[in-house]
């Protein structure tokens, strides 16, 4: 019989440093299937549905975006999905390399599509960009007018033709594919991403437009997890005293 009561059950900190280490493993599993997993699928439906038409909403310039996409036979989520990565929806925005408004659209480019019927580029072409190239419906057409007829030079490939807008026809050209330029990739990896948010729900949130352009965050975040958790994970398996009557027993954090 026992000569005292019965005492046992882990210490309060060991339930804390469980409920640490399933958290810690759950967000590790989480960006893992968002670096890896989701990329691949947002990469084969985007090569796959990337044309089919899907109207957008509750973005800025939803309706423009609907309205020039629909006119220059394009799907509005893809175009919005473009305007996500080129600007983050910042009519304003300028490159370092000299890209104007939502659809980031270079001077050269303006003038080899002639503009739009509203503004016009200018005939010398040393001349500065007109102002006009800044506001959202003419660079909206503007840029969708520049990715109709990428779309066209390459059969309908909407792959292709938004790697040529990003990294010009002649290196799609010369790879017969996707160029292996970093930027290249990690533009298209941001483009089918949020396409397919928008493609599946319509819109992009806040929260999502965060993850997908702070990817490469989100992936080195996700490397220092692995270490962590393994690094929190070793003393599960390392034995440790419990005293107890008549001598000493040796068991581990997780028996």
């Amino acid at each position: 019989m026992p000569n005292g009561p019965r005492t046992g059950g882990a210490p309060w900190w060991i339930w804390i440093y469980a409920v640490a280490c399933a958290a810690t493993l759950l967000l590790t599993l989480a960006l893992t299937y968002l670096t890896t997993a989701y990329v691949r699928t947002a990469a084969d439906r985007f090569a796959r549905d990337a044309g089919h038409s899907r109207l957008v909403r509750a973005i800025p310039y939803a309706d423009l975006i609907n309205e020039t996409a629909t006119a220059a036979r394009l799907n509005p989520a893809l175009l919005a999905a473009i305007v996500s990565a080129e600007s983050a929806f910042d009519p304003h925005a300028r490159s370092a390399r000299g890209a104007y408004g939502l659809m980031q659209v270079m001077p050269g480019t303006w003038r080899e599509i002639g503009g739009t019927a509203d503004c016009r580029p200018p005939a010398d072409a040393a001349a500065a960009a007109p102002a006009c190239m800044e506001r959202p419906e003419a660079n909206l057409a503007a840029g969708a007018a520049y990715l109709r007829r990428l779309a066209d030079r390459f059969d309908g490939n909407m792959v292709l033709a938004v790697a040529a807008y990003n990294a010009g026809t002649v290196p799609v050209l010369r790879y017969h594919g996707v160029p292996p330029f970093p930027e290249t990739v990690r533009y298209m990896r941001q483009v089918s991403l949020a396409w397919l948010r928008l493609q599946s729900t319509g819109t992009l949130t806040p929260f999502w437009s965060a993850v997908i352009r702070r990817f490469d965050l989100c992936q080195r975040l996700r490397d220092i997890l692995v270490v962590v958790l393994a690094i929190m994970a070793l003393p599960w398996a390392l034995p440790f005293r419990r005293p107890q009557r008549g001598g000493v027993a040796f068991t581990g954090l997780c028996r």
